[in-house]
């Protein structure tokens, strides 16, 4: 069956930009120099077939990088190179010929890996709703050899196959110097303070997020470098957590938040991602959820960095942003109900999810974020949504299903849907106390039919809770389990999505079309760094 456009993808109206010149020229001031780095390749391997596999496809040496330099390429040919991790950059090599006469062009087809699928099956047909022109494949026409190639277009990847599609029939190729220049806000030896665990694992995953976090880091926090290369609103919170405790990259979040606030919509709401080039705009996307975390992302990164003069710069930038999102409260139960408006409330791509609830949980937790961050500005004036958490924080009370002889639920919808996400965020909320609401949660992990996430996105969230609630254990398992996970299935960086039991399990129909270096799979270093060290330290986990 052929993957069609979900229901929450077509957009019937798209409001005005009202754009905010002055905050735009704040961000351009802001926009980072990139470092530049050469990555050679580390060998030729092949692919063969392996069930036991992850991908189902285990690598094997083929030739050394200089064996690859002394054979000579004809039509038919090709070969992949591994660069031993994943970068972003831009490939080079020379191109060599031998034969009588060089009397055509050669072609060549690049196709770029992140994961053994990319360069080990075909990339067409890819049965995906959004565009194929996200693959990472490229044609190209070289017409006069010998000759040094460059590829303008930034690439994603850790393998590329070189396909030689056609040559003249008097000359053969040869290919040499093959080279990455990786790019990144950050540079590769960028200081970081150490992490003090002993574990090796958690090392491990540490390594891999901040890895994760360096790559999707450019002239902004891209949600990923490969696709969709652009600034999503959800995911500059997560990256902007983790950077905090990281790289502490500060200028880049700062001009990351001008970005959306030199972009609203003419009804003060923000758009779910915004474009930098041609020139800035705003995307026609709109999420309820993410259009809520603008505050909670200016909050956060007013109480790290201690800038309460951008605080206040856009403080009526983040107001705006809760009209839509508040504009659901029903005002009899004073819950959260979606069907108010047809706008899209993401909180995860699984398909079955009833967010309500979750969404319940986000509007809260803005409401209490900027409520503090208010008395920050502007310690003599009352909270602005003092009003909204009393009455949501008596709403929350109607997605609590407790029944004699059972654990407590928090559920969704008129099916009383349980969802690892509902759980999550009416925690990390604070809806209700945290012995009830560990209870809950612990019970929406344990129960047969609840709806588990898809992206690492809600698994985050749903880590971040079980630490919040006192289930500091269970989230440190759940971290070894969901991110370990994926680097047990050979990542270099973390992906946009994961299911461990079907490696081609997509939210848009192919797997070839998903991006294995994403923003919102970067967290483990903020939930090992920030939200576990006091936990740790009291375990004694840490290094003395």
């Amino acid at each position: 069956m052929a993957a069609s456009v979900p229901e929450n993808q077509k957009i019937d109206v798209t409001l005005e930009t009202k754009f905010n010149a002055a905050f735009a020229e704040v961000a351009e001031a802001l926009k980072p120099t990139l470092y530049e780095w050469i990555d050679e390749p580390q060998g030729v391997i092949c692919f063969v077939p392996d069930e036991t596999a992850y991908f189902k496809w285990r690598s094997e040496h083929r030739m050394t990088i200089g064996e690859l330099e002394k054979h000579e390429w004809t039509k038919g040919d090709d070969f992949i190179v591994d660069f031993g991790g994943h970068r972003v950059g831009y490939l080079a090599f020379h191109l060599g010929a031998v034969g009588v006469n060089i009397d055509a062009p050669c072609r060549l087809r690049l196709v770029f890996g992140e994961v053994p699928t990319d360069v080990a099956e075909d990339l067409h047909p890819c049965n995906t709703w959004i565009s194929t022109s996200w693959l990472p494949d490229e044609t190209i026409n070289v017409d006069w050899l010998p000759t040094d190639v460059s590829l303008p277009r930034r690439s994603s990847f850790r393998y590329v196959r070189i396909q030689v599609l056609d040559n003249g029939p008097k000359f053969r190729v040869t290919f040499s110097r093959l080279r990455a220049t990786a790019v990144s806000a950050v540079g590769p030896s960028a200081p970081v303070p150490a992490l003090p665990l002993v574990d090796a694992q958690l090392r491990a995953i540490d390594a891999a997020a901040m890895h994760t976090l360096r790559d999707c880091m450019h002239t902004v926090f891209e949600d990923g470098p490969r696709r969709d290369r652009r600034l999503w609103l959800g995911d500059l919170r997560l990256q902007a957590l983790t950077n905090y405790a990281s790289f502490a990259h500060f200028a880049l979040v700062k001009r990351c938040l001008y970005l959306f606030a030199a972009v609203p919509r003419t009804n003060a709401s923000l758009p779910a991602c915004v474009y930098e080039f041609p020139a800035l705009r705003g995307a026609s996307d709109y999420i309820v959820d993410y259009d809520a975390l603008f505050g909670v992302t200016l909050a956060e990164y007013v109480s790290a960095s201690g800038d309460l003069e951008t605080g206040r710069a856009l403080w009526e930038t983040a107001l705006g942003s809760m009209r839509g999102p508040l504009a659901h409260i029903d005002p009899d139960t004073h819950r959260f109900i979606g069907a108010r408006t047809s706008a899209w409330k993401f909180c995860d791509w699984a398909e079955e999810l009833h967010t309500d609830a979750s969404m319940h949980g986000v509007v809260l937790l803005s409401c209490k974020k900027l409520n503090a961050l208010a008395s920050q500005l502007f310690p003599d004036a009352p909270p602005p949504f003092a009003g909204d958490v009393a009455r949501m924080m008596a709403g929350a009370q109607g997605f609590l299903r407790e029944e004699e002889g059972q654990e407590p639920l928090f559920v969704s919808g008129p099916d009383a849907q349980v969802s690892w996400a509902s759980a999550a965020w009416l925690s990390l909320s604070s809806a209700f106390h945290a012995p009830l609401a560990k209870r809950a949660l612990l019970a929406a992990l344990a129960h047969p039919a609840a709806v588990r996430p898809l992206t690492p996105y809600c698994f985050h969230h749903v880590a971040e809770a079980l630490a919040v609630v006192g289930a500091e254990r269970e989230c440190v398992a759940l971290v070894r389990e969901y991110w370990g996970g994926m680097l047990a299935a050979g990542a270099d960086t973390f992906w946009e999505c994961f299911d461990p039991l079907d490696a081609r399990r997509s939210p848009y129909g192919d797997c070839h079309n998903n991006s294995y270096c994403h923003a919102w799979s970067c967290t483990p270093s903020y939930l090992l760094r920030v939200v576990l060290r006091d936990w740790f330290e009291k375990e004694g986990m840490t290094l003395r």
